[in-house]
């Protein structure tokens, strides 16, 4: 008898089977103008795209292959993405991914994509079919009292236009960092750190511990979003990525939005690079240049990794002692007393009225908020949220269902509250994982593997993941020129 994954995967395919069976009745189409499908179907090939999808007179998305910044594919097969550019190019916005396979059904009736598109009511429920065969693509109208227009955008600046933005953005990345991405010679490392040490020592969103100093909490206000990203693993060109993508740095330039490090931005997980340490320092060295740029919007919560703890390993490799034996080498004992006191600062836990993040897992005991507040006086505390994991049959004291509940409760949010935790990633080479463990608004965010770098975000008020694809980007950012605008 089949398994259960294996008749899981023979319906997939079953579906996939029967939806490019009818393939037959989809005409080819080049688009060399706007074409009115009015209840038709037609085959469009890859080179015709990017267009314009019009539903009705006043609402458009649009249609555009997933490229590198330098306007590569980025697979073998193209994925496309889907936008509403009305708003992609103003702020946060998320979008949908349609890679080889994939059957697309874009209606109403799609809670995703009313939050993520921001469809007008008059949509219909079912109004657009589109599957990528993996040669071209194929739409079919599926509403024809009011039709589906497809428009080739064939003005060469809008069709680069996604691509353009990037640039821009590594443009103000590599303005922030002052000049390429590479290690900082030791006094200027050293003064970046003592600054940012200053800014966590009077952080005004954290409530203050009994000694005075902002606790180990941070709470945002509602009104910002948030972009809350997992383990990083010293995978520099990840975190390039996501600051390349999006609204994410021009939003926390207007003070709209905060990103969120769920910790361990340090010590690489991929193979035969455990014991190296430089992609650590330089990682740190950007997120550290991003704090002092924003020091309202970037906040980093404390994981298992942030120490030099002879605990701290992988595979029987002592990460922790030779980070410990890297900082002093390359940044002398200055540098080091001054990440331990770094460490020291750190916020534990990050919460704002929609959701609560920390590094690895919520208590399993009942804790007050002045608890985490004061979280250095409960060193089982720190440990548990820096370390724990959920409960599995090999794992009895891993956190459960009720703890996830009880956290919520201690933090007065409400039950559908998210909670996001890093440290555990479900597979090597995913990032994002929902409802984990059976629990309702439970989440991982893992955005230190490859190729996909996972994080989520809110639109319309509304928590969504989205997945990257990892590019290399420090060698294109090193070559950009510097510019002062």
């Amino acid at each position: 008898m089949a398994n259960g994954p294996e008749n899981a995967r023979n319906g997939f395919f079953a579906k996939l089977k029967s939806a490019f069976s009818q393939t037959s009745q989809y005409t080819e189409h080049r688009l060399q103008e706007s074409f009115l499908l009015q209840g038709g179907s037609i085959r469009v090939p890859y080179e015709d795209i990017p267009i314009e999808i019009e539903f009705g007179n006043d609402f458009r998305l649009l249609l555009y292959a997933e490229q590198s910044v330098h306007g590569n594919n980025l697979q073998e097969q193209p994925g496309f993405l889907l936008i509403n550019p009305e708003h992609y190019f103003k702020e946060i916005s998320g979008f949908l991914r349609l890679s080889k396979g994939d059957h697309l059904i874009l209606g109403y009736e799609d809670e995703l994509q009313q939050r993520i598109f921001k469809y007008p009511r008059n949509l219909a429920k079912r109004q657009l079919s589109i599957i990528h065969d993996g040669d071209a693509l194929l739409f079919k109208d599926l509403d024809a009292d009011k039709g589906t227009r497809l428009i080739p955008l064939l003005n060469e600046k809008e069709r680069h236009r996604a691509n353009r933005r990037r640039l821009a953005n590594l443009q103000e990345i590599r303005r922030i960092f002052g000049g390429p991405i590479q290690l900082l010679p030791p006094e200027e490392a050293l003064a970046d750190l003592k600054a940012v040490n200053e800014i966590l020592e009077k952080e005004p969103l954290r409530p203050r511990n009994e000694r005075g100093m902002p606790g180990g909490v941070v709470e945002l206000p509602k009104k910002m979003i948030p972009v809350i990203l997992g383990d990083l693993h010293a995978q520099v060109d990840n975190l390039l990525t996501i600051l390349s993508h999006n609204e994410f740095l021009e939003m926390m330039g207007d003070g709209k939005a905060a990103m969120v490090f769920l910790g361990d931005a340090v010590h690489s997980e991929m193979d035969g690079k455990l014991a190296e340490m430089e992609s650590s320092l330089l990682i740190m060295d950007l997120i550290f240049r991003l704090k002092l740029w924003f020091p309202q919007q970037v906040f980093y919560v404390r994981g298992n990794h942030d120490s030099f703890s002879e605990e701290i390993g992988k595979d029987g490799v002592p990460q922790g002692l030779l980070w410990a034996k890297e900082v002093k080498r390359v940044r002398g004992e200055a540098y080091k007393k001054a990440m331990e006191h770094f460490y020291k600062l750190l916020p534990y836990v990050a919460v704002s009225k929609d959701y609560v993040a920390c590094h690895a897992a919520p208590p399993k005991s009942k804790v007050t908020m002045d608890m985490l507040v004061n979280v250095h006086s409960y060193p089982s505390l720190m440990e548990e949220l820096t370390c724990n994991r959920l409960y599995r049959p090999n794992r009895l004291a891993g956190y459960t269902k009720g703890d996830v509940k009880r956290f919520r409760s201690s933090l007065s949010l409400k039950p559908d509250a998210e909670l996001f935790v890093g440290h555990t990633p479900l597979t090597r080479h995913d990032t994002l994982w929902h409802n984990v463990g059976g629990i309702d608004h439970h989440d991982v965010v893992f955005s230190g593997n490859f190729p996909w770098i996972g994080l989520f975000t809110s639109v319309a008020g509304h928590m969504i993941p989205i997945r990257y694809r990892s590019e290399p980007l420090l060698s294109v950012l090193n070559e950009l020129q510097d510019s002062d605008d």
